[in-house]
C-alpha cells in the first residue's frame, strides 16, 4: 500500500514501476499478480474491460479494482487513463 495515503497517485507507468521497486507500494499475491501482466502488457489494461483483465490473471474483477485503489486511485478509470496517457505518449514518441 501507499506509505503515505495523502500522495497523489502515479502519474505514469514509470512512476508505478519506480514505487513498486521501491517497495512504497507492495502488493498482496493476487494484486501482485494482476499488477505484473498490466505493467508487462498496458494495452491490455488501456484498451480491455476490467472483467477481461481479471478472466486473464484468474482473480475476480473486484481484485482489478482493488489493484488500481491500492496504488492510490480512486477508481479503475482513473488508473486506465494513466495507462492510455502513457501509451499515447509512447507512440508520439516512436513518430
Amino acid at each position: 500500500m501507499l506509505q503515505d495515503r495523502d500522495h497523489r497517485p502515479p502519474a505514469t507507468l514509470q512512476e508505478l514501476k519506480y514505487q513498486i521497486a521501491k517497495r512504497q507500494i507492495v502488493f498482496p499475491d493476487r494484486l501482485e499478480q494482476v499488477a505484473r501482466l498490466i505493467i508487462e502488457r498496458p494495452e491490455m489494461a488501456a484498451f480491455e474491460s476490467a472483467a477481461t483483465i481479471a478472466r486473464n490473471c484468474k482473480v475476480s474483477q473486484t481484485t482489478v479494482h482493488r489493484l488500481a485503489q491500492r496504488i492510490g486511485f480512486q477508481t479503475f478509470g482513473e488508473f486506465r487513463a494513466m495507462i492510455r496517457n502513457h501509451l499515447r505518449k509512447t507512440a508520439a514518441n516512436h513518430r
